[in-house]
Order: C-alpha cells, then structure tokens, then sequence
C-alpha cells in the first residue's frame, strides 16, 4: 500500500507538473513593428521580453539603414523573432530563411533565453538577413559566397561603435610591426587576421561603409553580389581601390593605414594608441642628416636638433614638424594637447636658433609632460576632454 500511495502521489505531482508546463507554454500573442515587417512570438512565460527584443530589433535595423546611407527595399524585410521559453544561459542566436509554400521568404531568428542571448550575435543576425534583402532587390539569390563570415561580422563590430577606436589602435599597432600580411592575403576569403582578429575585421569591414568619390563601396558590394560574384581579394580591390592590380591594392591598404591614425574617432578622446602614435612625431628628418651628423640613419632625436640647432636644414625640419606636432593632437583631449603644444614651442625654438639653455629647459619640460601622459594611458586609462574645458 505504501508503494501504491508513493507512486500515485508521484503521479499526481507529475501531472501537477505537466499541467504547469502546459500553462506556461501557451503561445503569448505576438508583437508587431509600425511597419508590419518585424514580429515577435514568445510563449506566455517570456510575454514581457516580447517589447523590448522588438524595440532593439527596430531600432538597430534603422541604425543600420541610416548608417550605411541606404534603405530597404519597399517591401522591406519579413522578420519574425521567436523567443524560447528557456532560462539556463544560453547565449545563442539562430539564424533561417523560412520559403512559403507561395514563393515568399521570411528571416527568422531564434533566442532560446532572450535574457542571455549575445547582442552582438543578435545584430549580426539581423543585418545579415538586411544584407540577403539588398541583394535580393537586385536581383540576386544569395550573399553568402559575397560576404565571408569574419567580413561579416567585422562590418557589424565597425557599425556597434563601441570598440571603434580600440580596434583602430590595435590594428596599427600590428600594421606597424609589420604583423598583417599583404592585402592579398589580408583580404582573402579566408582571412587568418580577419578571423583570428576581430579589431582588424572591423576597420576593413568600415572601409566599405566610406563614401569616397561619389562611389559606396557597401552598395557596390551588393551590386556584386546581386550579379553572382563571390569574394576575393581582387573584388576588394576593384571595390576599394578601383584597381585588379594587387600590389597597387598593397599601397593602397597602406594609406589607408595611415589615414586611419589621422581620424578622429571621437572627438576629446585620447588613448594609449594614440600616444603611441603621437611619439612617432617627435623625430626630425632634416636632407642629408647621415651626412651633416655622421649618422647612418636619416632621422634626428630632439635631443640632437638642440645640439644641431645653428645647422640650417636641422632648423628648417624643425619648423615644419612643429606644425605636424600640433596637427597630431587636434580633437584629442587637453592633457595631449598641452604636450604637443610643448613639444612645438621647443622645436619652435629650435626653428628660430635660441640659444642652449632655453631649448634644454622647453625640452625637458615636455618630456616631462610627455611622460606623466603615458604614466596614465599605460594603466589603460581614456582621457577625454571635459565639457567646456581641457
């Protein structure tokens, strides 16, 4: 008897149970966008998630429209978002085409546990089936083979903005020790650094969203993956650089490289990349310095422009780079301000032949200067220029 009453008190708490999930599990009405074109299912358990999951998908398919200067087609894009009942952490966004029985075609994206789920894996989802719709409109089927994965998302990472100029500083720094490979092999469908480095993936990715010269790289890729072509790193360069010659495609990445340092990315903004960056500057490149200084090298520490400075070609390079340190700092915040300010009072100085004792002391003032600014940027710290002041 004892048997018989445990096992029908199981029974019943397994009903009980049943009967739970079945209540729990009933289908929430779904949500719909202004437009008709996004909706969100979830079971009753999840209703309250159904809004603000619609909120981000809405406003992060305008972002994306407004951020690459183009809209969606006038049908737009039929996007159902299906939350899952589940509360165990899962992270994962899934991503399908769904084909109606009467030709149509929905984009359909799965969030098992809309509380976990990766955001970033959520945009990427979303602005691939935006891209799929692009390519649709002219009259393609397919932009898989157009778009390789890390392209994809390093696109996705650049429009975030969150990471811009962390991606900026990380990818010069390995371009500057010649740790990225030539742009044949940089652009390649199965890019090592677009895929081992996200920062790298997203400063490329940001090339294609650059209107230069009348032309929209990001709209010429569609178009080329409209007409049936598949990636490659000649296609980046007919894109980017207008040119089927890969060696020219090198020194345009290369420029490319260097005008990414110039960019002011957010305006008051200083970070260790940047100082780095900034050191560069201080160096002079004075004709024939090898040969006046009996160096073999051709560039002169500020230290040796003090000493140098009666030599006439040291004075004139000093000059010119003064106005190269000021440029360095404009739109940074005003601590590296203040420094390039310092740095071009000395070679300032240096241009006009002061004497000794006043170079050595504008000198070290700006090493000192210098120094504080990189104590502060090593331990990871962003400067930023306060509102209304320095």
């Amino acid at each position: 008897m004892l048997f018989a009453s445990t096992a029908l008190a199981w029974a019943c708490a397994g009903a009980a149970q049943e009967a739970g999930r079945a209540r729990v599990d009933v289908p929430a009405a779904p949500v719909y966008s202004k437009d008709g074109s996004v909706t969100v299912y979830s079971p009753q358990s999840k209703a309250g998630y159904r809004m603000p999951v619609l909120s981000f998908v809405v406003q992060w398919r305008d972002d994306v429209q407004r951020m690459v200067r183009m809209k969606l087609p006038a049908q737009g894009v039929l996007l159902e978002v299906v939350i899952g009942g589940k509360s165990d952490g899962d992270t994962r966004v899934l991503a399908a085409r769904v084909r109606e029985p009467g030709g149509g075609v929905r984009e359909r994206i799965e969030l098992p546990d809309p509380e976990a789920a990766d955001l970033s894996l959520l945009r990427r989802a979303i602005f691939a089936a935006m891209v799929r719709a692009w390519v649709a409109a002219g009259g393609g089927t397919s932009a898989a083979e157009a778009f390789p994965e890390w392209l994809a998302g390093g696109m996705v990472r650049h429009l975030e903005r969150e990471t811009r100029q962390e991606d900026v500083d990380r990818t010069l720094l390995l371009w500057s020790r010649a740790c990225l490979p030539a742009a044949a092999e940089l652009f390649a469908a199965e890019s090592a650094a677009g895929t081992r480095e996200p920062a790298v993936a997203a400063v490329l990715g940001g090339w294609f969203f650059e209107k230069r010269q009348n032309a929209h790289p990001f709209d010429s890729l569609l178009k080329e993956a409209a007409a049936g072509a598949s990636w490659s790193s000649a296609l980046a360069a007919k894109i980017l650089a207008g040119t089927d010659d890969l060696v020219a495609f090198d020194e345009y990445v290369d420029g490319r490289m260097l005008e990414e340092g110039r960019v002011v990315i957010q305006p008051g903004l200083t970070s260790g990349g940047i100082v780095r960056r900034f050191r560069s500057h201080l160096l002079l490149y004075p004709p024939y310095f090898g040969k006046f200084l009996g160096q073999n090298r051709s560039w002169c520490s500020l230290h040796e422009a003090a000493l140098k400075a009666d030599d006439p070609e040291v004075r004139r390079s000093a000059a010119a780079q003064a106005r190269r340190v000021k440029l360095a700092a404009v739109g940074r915040d005003g601590m590296l301000s203040a420094v390039s300010e310092a740095y071009a009072a000395f070679l300032e100085a240096v241009a006009r032949g002061a004497k000794q004792g006043e170079l050595s002391q504008r000198l070290l003032e700006a090493e000192e200067m210098r120094g504080d600014l990189e104590r502060r940027t090593a331990r990871g710290e962003l400067l930023r220029r306060t509102v209304g002041g320095a």
